[in-house]
């Protein structure tokens, strides 16, 4: 078997291009199904053998994974097939977000030495701060964000996922002959061929994010039932009922930051923001109290980097970030 160069002469220093060369020759490699063992093991010393062959090899996984999903949805793709047949089908532009792959990328992307391709019935899972991205062998590539569990049956018809906890998103393979269906909790997530992402809370609230073409959420009941088009995000509450809003572009992109190491906290509470980074590091965020925890922040953050998101914003608000054994503890002066 040809192997990639890891150790290219030591007197000089890689280029930029060079470095993208092979980290492109790697994702080829791993698109193509698991590595072997000594080749994970070569792939792995080469990633940590230069801080920008991180960045570069996330960028090429980040493309190929643009490619699989074009290839998923297919040449023919119709949103008109999920609208109901009673009802005129409204025209329904394609939107196409190709994630950004430049910028500082979170050291938890190691992570996706992790991908491949993987057999009808397997459990999928995901460390505390890791990502994984996997091919089914039907075709439909999933991407697993931090602490995440799923388990497919691919091969029944219709073609089942259950995601029993985190956050996942999901390019399905387009198949009129067999629906694709997501189980989360109480939601049931249908559909043909589309982009979505669909995360579980604590509270077992289930939201799901539409990228491209349409999905149908429902709930416990049959009448519980909506059906999103791209731009849009619905959260099935626990005890029943949907909070559904459109969202712009760039906030729908920033959603799927985490494939890119990055956490969109515009907007939330200081409460919000320390849940969130609870689910990437062990690394805790305290809130002193009441007060400090409704406090606003806004920005784009590392999500392998609490501490250091925690240090800005008690800089920007005006409170005091003191260190603890563990993290740190956010308080007035």
């Amino acid at each position: 078997m040809h192997m990639i160069e890891t150790s290219p002469d030591p007197s000089r220093r890689e280029t930029a291009s060079q470095i993208d060369e092979a980290a492109a020759a790697w994702a080829a490699r791993t698109d193509r199904g698991p590595l072997a063992p000594d080749d994970q093991a070569a792939l792995d010393a080469w990633l940590h053998g230069d801080s920008r062959r991180i960045g570069a090899y996330a960028r090429a996984l980040a493309v190929n994974a643009h490619f699989d999903r074009a290839a998923a949805l297919g040449t023919n793709f119709s949103p008109a097939d999920f609208e109901d047949a009673t009802k005129p089908a409204p025209q329904v532009a394609r939107r196409k977000f190709i994630l950004a792959s430049g910028g500082a990328l979170a050291a938890s992307v190691v992570a996706l030495a992790g991908y491949g391709l993987l057999a009808a019935r397997s459990t999928i899972r995901t460390g505390k701060g890791d990502m994984r991205r996997v091919t089914l062998a039907e075709g439909s590539a999933i991407t697993l964000n931090t602490d995440s569990r799923i388990e497919p049956r691919i091969e029944d018809k219709p073609r089942e996922v259950d995601l029993v906890e985190g956050e996942v998103l999901f390019d399905v393979a387009r198949d009129r002959q067999r629906p694709f269906i997501v189980r989360a909790g109480h939601a049931r997530i249908r559909v043909l061929g589309t982009s979505f992402t669909v995360r579980r809370f604590d509270d077992d609230a289930v939201e799901v994010t539409v990228f491209e073409g349409l999905v149908e959420v429902g709930g416990a009941g049959e009448s519980q039932k909506q059906l999103l088009r791209a731009g849009q995000r619905t959260r099935l509450l626990a005890g029943g009922g949907f909070r559904t809003e459109h969202l712009a572009p760039a906030v729908l992109e920033r959603s799927v930051g985490w494939r890119r190491g990055l956490l969109d906290l515009e907007g939330m509470t200081l409460d919000q923001a320390a849940a969130e980074y609870a689910r990437y590091s062990d690394h805790r965020i305290e809130i002193g109290d009441r007060t400090v925890g409704a406090m606003k922040v806004a920005g784009v953050y590392s999500t392998s980097d609490p501490i250091g998101f925690a240090e800005a914003a008690a800089l920007s608000l005006g409170i005091r970030a003191e260190p603890t054994s563990d993290g740190v503890r956010l308080a007035l002066p």
